[in-house]
């Protein structure tokens, strides 16, 4: 099970990809309603095109609000959010930013980012990759 970012969400969307990521996901990920805010903020300014985020997404329990709010000093909702959620959840946060990647690590969380999900999708024949003759 996987919790995906901002980073992850707005490069899948930049590239119309968001299908794409739904595919590869399928039911094994979710997101929480810090990214959503954060990735709307971004379509507001004309980051990211307006798209259907693919991924359920779930509140914060008591404990997880805990952590994010120590995680918020030092990086922003969505990561804070995400690393609190996959810390208490024993989930695979998928990220970019190498902040949070660092901290998440550091709080013995897996991590993985956009390329994993692009591997993984190659692996799961989402992906015509074949040779070059």
């Amino acid at each position: 099970m996987f919790v995906v970012d901002t980073t992850v969400l707005s490069n899948f969307a930049k590239t119309n990809s968001m299908d794409v990521l739904g595919k590869i996901l399928g039911e094994t990920a979710l997101t929480t309603p810090h990214v959503v805010e954060e990735f709307m903020v971004g379509v507001k300014r004309g980051r990211y095109p307006p798209v259907e985020i693919p991924l359920p997404i779930t509140e914060l329990t008591s404990e997880e609000e805990r952590l994010y709010r120590l995680l918020r000093a030092k990086l922003g909702k969505g990561e804070s959010s995400c690393i609190a959620v996959a810390k208490h959840r024993g989930l695979i946060l998928l990220s970019d930013d190498s902040s949070a990647r660092k901290k998440a690590r550091l709080l013995g969380v897996k991590v993985s980012g956009t390329i994993g999900l692009l591997v993984l999708g190659v692996k799961k024949g989402i992906f015509n990759v074949g040779r070059r003759q």
